[in-house]
């Protein structure tokens, strides 16, 4: 291991919506301090994640970053159309939500978007580099192990925020234990819009089905994502990872099929972990996690990009506070997300609750016994 000896008074690894809400949010209250963000990607792959709910276009003025998101690409949503519970689809209309239409995003550009902000902000961003270890020194500050490629290089942090997803990279070190509800998994195909079929769809579409529901979203450049959602042993049962299962799967959904009929997807299918979990403790001496390290929700909510960007600003407060010698903004913020968390179990349970169509499916009666 090559020492370098940089040092930082916070470092934050991962530069997702919530790593990049946390970096833009202390320095805009504290330009004076050196902050570091660490992310394995270039942003030059597709991730998922397409919805940014109602209200997320004012966290991202408030950081400074919506023109910056907007120039990279986003599309407008008026609402939702679920057929859940029955087969009539209903539609959920943003029209007159005080927080404004939701928005449907090219995940790798508004990344990216946020990074460059995060940069113009003055934070050290270090691209296509990961954690790698981490140690405790004697007066209390953090080394890590930055690596990229076979290099690695030291950096010293008094605090580190975990913005790692949910793998919780950093806090699991830490001994911080994933409580699981779950085992939700995603199976999905980005494809483009035909250049026959018009303009393309403005909401999200979400139909439930026998073993898990489908949900469908444009994102910018013509392009929609197809997403089958069930347990990750229902997946592997029916062999969903072949695109000719997963093709037959659609074909039973009426509407999410009449919509992937005007599109060519772009193989090959990709998988994902979408359970809910929550980490046992958020934060610890030093150290606080945010986003999906510190809680990940079910795509239902369609909440996941919001609440990555408000966990983000929140952990960044608590960080301020504990560079001020202050523990009380660590304790609000563990007490936060708890109660979030326990507000989304009850809410998810009841939506859940609401499709009855198939009670001797494995799927739906895990999540209604």
């Amino acid at each position: 291991m090559t020492p370098e000896r940089a040092a930082y008074d916070v470092a934050i690894l991962g530069g997702g919506p919530a790593g990049s809400a946390a970096a833009l949010s202390l320095v805009q209250v504290r330009p004076d301090l050196r902050v570091v963000l660490v992310e394995a990607s270039a942003f030059d792959g597709w991730r998922i994640g397409e919805t940014l709910a109602p209200g997320g276009r004012r966290i991202l003025e408030g950081l400074g970053c919506w023109p910056a998101v907007v120039d990279a690409g986003a599309v407008e949503s008026h609402g939702t159309v679920a057929s859940w519970g029955s087969e009539e689809p209903y539609e959920n209309d943003f029209l007159f939500s005080a927080r404004g239409t939701g928005w449907h995003l090219d995940r790798a550009g508004f990344d990216a978007a946020l990074i460059a902000c995060v940069e113009s902000a003055g934070v050290e961003v270090r691209r296509g580099a990961r954690f790698a270890a981490v140690a405790r020194e004697p007066d209390g500050k953090w080394r890590l192990a930055i690596a990229r490629g076979v290099e690695r290089r030291e950096i010293r942090s008094a605090l580190v925020i975990d913005a790692t997803g949910r793998t919780a990279a950093f806090a699991s070190r830490q001994g911080a234990k994933r409580l699981v509800d779950d085992q939700l998994t995603g199976v999905a195909v980005l494809c483009r819009f035909d250049g026959s079929s018009g303009t393309h769809e403005a909401r999200t579409l979400v139909e439930a089905q026998r073993d898990g529901w489908w949900y469908s979203a444009a994102v910018p450049g013509r392009r929609a994502v197809f997403a089958w959602m069930s347990d990750a042993d229902l997946v592997r049962q029916d062999g969903l990872k072949d695109r000719q299962n997963w093709l037959e799967r659609l074909r039973a959904a009426q509407l999410t099929w009449k919509r992937f009929e005007r599109c060519t997807p772009d193989w090959p299918v990709s998988i994902w972990s979408a359970r809910s979990q929550r980490l046992h403790d958020v934060c610890g001496e030093g150290w606080i996690a945010i986003g999906d390290a510190a809680s990940a929700f079910d795509p239902l909510s369609s909440a996941g990009v919001i609440k990555a960007l408000y966990t983000g600003k929140l952990g960044a407060f608590a960080v301020l506070d504990r560079l001020r010698g202050l523990s009380r903004g660590f304790d609000r913020y563990r007490r936060y997300v708890e109660r979030e968390y326990a507000e989304y179990r009850a809410t998810r349970a009841r939506f859940y609750g609401e499709e009855r169509r198939w009670p001797g499916s494995p799927f739906w009666s895990r999540r209604t016994d």
